[in-house]
């Protein structure tokens, strides 16, 4: 119990030691693929490429979660195009081989949010929840690992924005964890 508070009470930099320990546990190739996913959280690397080549991978997890974000991404631009006069479609970026989801009632809920720091929390759930549907029949592998590796990515994010509202995630992460695959030690997770 005691290794669990010491991760309740991490901060970002914990978080970014914390995926570099997930990180030297993985194969060469399970790693290059773990640094792709967490490339996806610097928005400068979400280009049509990145989208490209998160489509075309053979792993599961990633290619629907990317579809997922991507969906998700396109509709906050037509959100920001419909907010500032900007024409429909305008840097959007299109995907034929993306996988559909069935989401787009939850996502057009996101934007009728008016608060800017409850939207981007509803998004950043949105995604959360995404990662729980890909991987929910999925025993123990590389797509379980990466989905919380994303669930960081994302507690780290919110540390910074909001400290109560990323550690209220982290819990839920440990709980989710602990739950899934019973009474694990993150004594290496300080």
């Amino acid at each position: 119990m005691a290794s669990v508070n010491k991760l309740y009470k991490a901060d970002a930099e914990s978080l970014e030691s914390t995926l570099g320990w997930i990180r030297s546990q993985l194969n060469g190739k399970d790693a290059a693929m773990m640094d792709f996913v967490v490339s996806a959280f610097t928005s400068e690397n979400l280009t049509e490429e990145f989208y490209t080549r998160a489509l075309k991978e053979k792993n599961d997890f990633v290619k629907r979660y990317f579809a997922a974000d991507l969906r998700l991404r396109n509709a906050k631009v037509e959100y920001l195009n419909t907010a500032l006069g900007r024409k429909a479609g305008s840097d959007i970026i299109r995907m034929d081989n993306a996988p559909e989801g069935d989401d787009s009632a939850a996502i057009a809920a996101i934007f009728r949010e008016k608060d800017l720091l409850r939207r981007e929390k509803a998004m950043d759930d949105f995604l959360w929840d995404s990662i729980d549907s890909i991987n929910i029949f999925k025993s123990f592998k590389l797509d379980n690992v990466l989905g919380i590796v994303c669930k960081l990515c994302i507690i780290r994010r919110w540390m910074l924005l909001d400290e109560e509202t990323g550690r209220t995630m982290l819990r839920k992460l440990v709980e989710g964890v602990r739950g899934s695959y019973g009474n694990i030690e993150f004594d290496t997770l300080k």
